[in-house]
Formats: structure tokens, C-alpha cells, sequence
């Protein structure tokens, strides 16, 4: 029997290594054939170097994987006390961005740091710095998560503090995945379901509140429910990308061969880089995306529920999973107009050196969760 059981181990190690191994590199493969395309006119405009920007993100990919190799090597037990430590560094950061001589300010937004020639985006981070530390608080105050001021309060104030953070620079999208991130792994953990959809009708109401006192959210919301009313403007963006999608048809217009990213369609290595591959790859290409990210949200499950005796692993694996999941599909509903549009890269896709190594980062640490046996 004990032989058995370690061999059943052995091979769910092996396959959900395997599936999350596969299915990283078929995103990377995608995302360096996407980036070389959308950002070749781009980079020979501007730095009369057509593969500047392709080079930069091989580079990305290449820190990226060292890291998630690196992660690996880390116990479980050491990763969740790192937790507070990555939140309080990434806090930290996320709290210089907003000072004006050091925050650098893009597309209206103001959510990188300069290091030099680096750029670094802490929002990127403390989404993992947030999935570690909830789950090292679940492990040490299991026991009291049914509780409001005993147990959830000091969770809920923490998520609060980067949440504003997020919403001063301003950076939505994180600050919805991070409170989508937490739901669930407070779930799992126990958490009672009143106070947590207390939680979610407060940050509804409080999201709403800032959507109407914003008139450049509201446009936002307006142009999602009728991008055509204001096609030169707030509508423009979205119809591009529809443009592109559905003009890719079943199999795409042939890799390079896309019009949209010719400077028709903004941020189209970036935040719309699935539209691009709607265009090049037509159906099949975004059907595998699609696939893939479901496959990596299969594994991760399987994993969480292999730990489930144990609630700080569990609730880990359940936020990292959901950390490199619940961005891809929020991503695809923006390109595709059934979500408002939002600044937030298709993980291990899209274009940006922090997004790629935080998320391969997440990758590495599901694979060594993958390893930990199961108490018989």
C-alpha cells in the first residue's frame, strides 16, 4: 500500500510538473513570436531598431525563468515566511511610486519606478507579496478567520492599504484582481461567507462611488456599452481591437501579416496583445491561449486539493493559481469588449519585464508545491 501511494505521488508530480511546464512554455513561445511582430514597427520608428524591443522581452523571459528555477529550490515553509516580507518590500515601492521624482508616469497612469535604465511596476509584485502573506496568515490564525475583528480585520485593513495605494497611481485592474485573489483564498481557507461578501458589497459600492466621481471612468464605462457613440476617442481602442479580432477569422491572417498593430490598435504588445493574436493566429491561436490558461488553473486546483490538509499550502496554491488565471481572462474579456477596458497584461504574454518575472515567479513556486507529499 505505502509503495502504492508513493508511486500515485510520483506520477501526479510528474504529470501536473508536465502540464504546467508545457503549458508555460507554449505562452512563452506565443508571447515572443506576438512581441516580435506587434513591436517591430513600433521599435523601428522609434529606435530605428525593428527588434529592440523583442530582445528586451527575450531578456525579461530570460531573468524570469532563472527566477522560477530559483523559487523551486525554496521550502514551502521558508516561502510563507518570506510572505510579509515581499508585501511590506513591494509596499514599500508601490508607496514610492507616487513621489514625483522617482514615480514615472505613463499613459496617464503613474505606476513604474526608474532603476537606472530599469523600470520596475511594484504592482506587479505585491500581487504575489499578497498571495504569500494571506496564506502564512491562514496558517497562523486558522483558527480565528470565522471571526471579523479577531481574525479578518488585520487581513482586510492590509488589502485595503495596497488597494489605495493601487487606486492612487491609478492602477484598477490590479487593485479588482488583488480583491478577487483574497475572496477566494479566504474562502478556501474557511473564512465566513457574511463577512467576506460584506467585504466584496463595501468595495463594490466604494468602486462605484469612484466610477461616478470620475469623469474619465465613466467615460470608460459609457464607451464600453456603446464604443461606436464616440468611435475618434473614448470608443476607439475597443473598436480597434474588435477590428482585429474578427477579422482574424478561423486560422488568422499569417504571423507578421496583422494591420492592426501598425499603429492602428494602442498598447498592442502590451494590454492588447490578445486582439493581435486574434488577428495572426484567428481562432485557433486565441482558442489555445484560452486552453492553456485553463489547463494551468486545472493544475493549480489539483495541487490545492492535494494540500488541502494542509491550509497555508492549500490557500497558497489556490492564490498563485488564481494570480496567473484571473488576469488572462479578465484580459481576454477587455479585448473582446465584454469587460470595460483596463490596464492589465495577458500574464506570461503580453509585453513588461515585471509582469513576466512575477508570473513566472508564481509558476516556479506551483511546480515546487507540486513536490510536497502528502501526509498519509
Amino acid at each position: 500500500m505505502l509503495h502504492a501511494r508513493a508511486g500515485h505521488g510520483a506520477r501526479f508530480v510528474l504529470g501536473v510538473e508536465m502540464l504546467l511546464l508545457i503549458s508555460c512554455v507554449a505562452l512563452l513561445g506565443i508571447s515572443l513570436l506576438m512581441v516580435l511582430s506587434t513591436t517591430a514597427p513600433l521599435g523601428e520608428q522609434q529606435h530605428a531598431d525593428g527588434l529592440m524591443f523583442a530582445k528586451k522581452h527575450v531578456l525579461h523571459m530570460l531573468v524570469g525563468v532563472l527566477a522560477m528555477l530559483g523559487v523551486q529550490k525554496i521550502p514551502p515553509g521558508q516561502m510563507l515566511r518570506l510572505g510579509p516580507v515581499i508585501l511590506c518590500g513591494s509596499f514599500f515601492l508601490l508607496a514610492l511610486v507616487l513621489v514625483p521624482s522617482v514615480g514615472i508616469e505613463a499613459g496617464g497612469a503613474q505606476r513604474w519606478i526608474g532603476v537606472g535604465p530599469l523600470r520596475i511596476q511594484p504592482g506587479e509584485f505585491v500581487k504575489l507579496g499578497i498571495v504569500l502573506y494571506i496564506a502564512s496568515y491562514v496558517g497562523r490564525q486558522e483558527q480565528r478567520l470565522g471571526t471579523l475583528a479577531g481574525g479578518l480585520a488585520i487581513p482586510f485593513g492590509i488589502v485595503g492599504a495596497v488597494v489605495l495605494l493601487l487606486l492612487l497611481q491609478p492602477d484598477f485592474g490590479t487593485s479588482a484582481v488583488i480583491g478577487l485573489i483574497v475572496f477566494a483564498q479566504l474562502l478556501v481557507a474557511g473564512a465566513r461567507l457574511t463577512h467576506l461578501f460584506g467585504a466584496a458589497i463595501l468595495g463594490a459600492a466604494a468602486a462605484w462611488t469612484m466610477i461616478q466621481s470620475s469623469a474619465y471612468r465613466l467615460r470608460r464605462i459609457q464607451a464600453f456599452l456603446d464604443p461606436f457613440d464616440d468611435p475618434s476617442n473614448t470608443g476607439y481602442q475597443l473598436i480597434q481591437s474588435l477590428i482585429a479580432v474578427g477579422s482574424g477569422g478561423i486560422s488568422g491572417a499569417g504571423l507578421g501579416a496583422g494591420q492592426q498593430k501598425l499603429f492602428y490598435l494602442p498598447a498592442a504588445h502590451t494590454d492588447f496583445i490578445f486582439a493581435v493574436i486574434g488577428e495572426e493566429m484567428g481562432l485557433i491561436g486565441c482558442s489555445v491561449a484560452l486552453i492553456t490558461f485553463f489547463l494551468i488553473g486545472g493544475a493549480g486546483i489539483s495541487i490545492s486539493l492535494k494540500l488541502r490538509e494542509s491550509s497555508e499550502l492549500s490557500t497558497m496554491a489556490v492564490g498563485l493559481t488564481l494570480l496567473l488565471c484571473v488576469p488572462a481572462f479578465l484580459n481576454m474579456m477587455v479585448v473582446t469588449g465584454l469587460l470595460p477596458t483596463k490596464g492589465l497584461v495577458l500574464p506570461l504574454v503580453g509585453y513588461g519585464g515585471s509582469a513576466m518575472v512575477a508570473n513566472l515567479i508564481a509558476v516556479g513556486i506551483l511546480m515546487r508545491l507540486a513536490k510536497v507529499p502528502v501526509k498519509s
